[in-house]
C-alpha cells in the first residue's frame, strides 16, 4: 500500500515538473551571448606565494641557541679541568723551590778567564759595603751555577762595570766545585747575573742583621 502511494507521488511530480519546464520562455539571444567569446573579460594571473624573509634577529637567536645547545653538552662529556682525586695538578720541586743562577761578568775578556782579576766576590752580608775587604763569603766566576734560595730587594746598591745598578741580592749556595774549592754560602748581587726566573723574597729568619758602614 505504501508502495503504491510513493509511486503515485513520484508520478504527480514529474507531471509537475514537467509542466513547469515547459512554461519557462528563454530569451531571444541568450545561448548566443553565453556562446561568443568576450575581450573585457581576462582571467587574471595567479601571483606565486613569496617567500617572506627570515627576520636577523630569528637567525642570531637561533645561533645563539645551537651555540648554547653546543657549549652545555661539550660541558657535560669532557673531563674535569682539575686534576684527579689523590692526584696533584704537578711534580713537587727536587730543590724545594730554590733557582739555579748563573753568574754574569759583563767584562767580556773575564768571561774566558778563571784568574782571581776576573772573580766576583760573593758577599757574607748585602747591607754592608760590598767593597769591604770584610764582606767575603767566596768567590765565583763568569758561567759558574749557584743556588738561590731567596731575593731582598733593599740591600746595598751595586753598580757594575756597564753602570748597571741594582739594590737586590740573592742569597745563594755555592757547592764544591772539581777544582776542590770548598763549598759556601753568601749573597750574590743583582747586577752579577741575568735571571729570568721568579725567587721568592727572604722572610725575617733569612735576612742577616743590618750593621752598616
Amino acid at each position: 500500500m505504501r508502495a503504491e502511494r510513493r509511486e503515485e507521488t513520484a508520478a504527480a511530480l514529474r507531471e509537475r515538473l514537467r509542466s513547469a519546464d515547459a512554461e519557462i520562455e528563454v530569451p531571444d539571444g541568450l545561448w548566443e551571448r553565453v556562446r561568443a567569446p568576450r575581450d573585457d573579460i581576462r582571467v587574471a594571473p595567479v601571483p606565486r606565494a613569496r617567500r617572506r624573509p627570515v627576520p636577523l634577529v630569528l637567525i642570531a637567536v637561533a645561533t645563539v641557541a645551537v651555540t648554547l645547545v653546543v657549549c652545555g653538552t661539550w660541558w657535560l662529556v669532557s673531563p674535569a679541568s682539575g686534576p684527579a682525586p689523590g692526584k696533584s695538578a704537578a711534580p713537587a720541586d727536587p730543590n724545594g723551590g730554590a733557582v739555579t743562577l748563573r753568574v754574569y761578568n759583563v767584562e767580556k775578556p773575564c768571561q774566558e778567564l778563571r784568574t782571581l782579576e776576573c772573580s766576583l766576590r760573593v758577599a757574607e752580608n748585602p747591607y754592608t759595603l760590598y767593597a769591604d775587604p770584610g764582606n767575603a763569603a767566596g768567590r765565583v766566576w763568569h758561567g759558574d751555577r749557584l743556588t738561590a734560595t731567596c731575593v731582598v730587594t733593599d740591600g746595598r746598591l751595586v753598580t757594575d762595570e756597564k753602570g748597571i745598578s741594582s739594590p737586590r741580592w740573592y742569597r745563594v749556595e755555592k757547592a764544591q766545585d772539581e777544582g776542590g774549592r770548598e763549598r759556601f754560602e753568601g749573597w750574590l748581587p743583582g747586577v752579577r747575573t741575568r735571571n729570568t726566573t721568579e725567587v721568592p723574597t727572604c722572610s725575617a729568619a733569612e735576612r742577616p742583621a743590618r750593621n752598616g758602614s
